[in-house]
């Protein structure tokens, strides 16, 4: 079977508009269908002039509200995660970061962590997320 490339139609972007500086905008987050695929969640703070935390806790918590505050902006919930994918700068701060994750999802999605040796900005933490959305009512 072939593999198809999806020609997403909308475009969801909790991020647009909320930054002067649009090369500060992560990635688009993508819907197709009942799907949205949410490109890098960063930590990021909306609510302190997108300054980025040097502690890796906070780091967490941002990252893990802006992946919150995209899938509500798609209308849809944690709940409804499909698969997330964690990358950490340094594998030493896991536990650290599976406590955080437990407090935003509470759902079992399929889920990797994976370390890197870097990421852009300072970011210690980056998530990509897919999850369901559910059909107007």
């Amino acid at each position: 079977m072939a593999v198809q490339r999806i020609n997403c139609k909308k475009r969801i972007s909790y991020h647009q508009g909320l930054m002067s500086d649009a090369s500060l905008i992560p990635a688009e987050d993508l819907q197709k269908g009942s799907f949205l695929f949410c490109g890098g969640a960063i930590p990021r703070d909306p609510d302190k002039n997108w300054d980025i935390p040097l502690d890796f806790e906070e780091q967490c918590h941002v990252t893990f509200k802006n992946l919150k505050g995209v899938l509500e902006a798609a209308g849809t919930t944690t709940d409804n995660l499909i698969r997330v994918i964690i990358y950490l700068t340094d594998m030493r701060n896991w536990e650290a970061m599976n406590k955080v994750y437990a407090q935003y999802i509470k759902s079992a999605p399929a889920r990797a962590c994976i370390g890197i040796n870097a990421l852009n900005n300072r970011y210690q933490i980056e998530i990509v997320a897919d999850a369901l959305v559910p059909a107007k009512k």
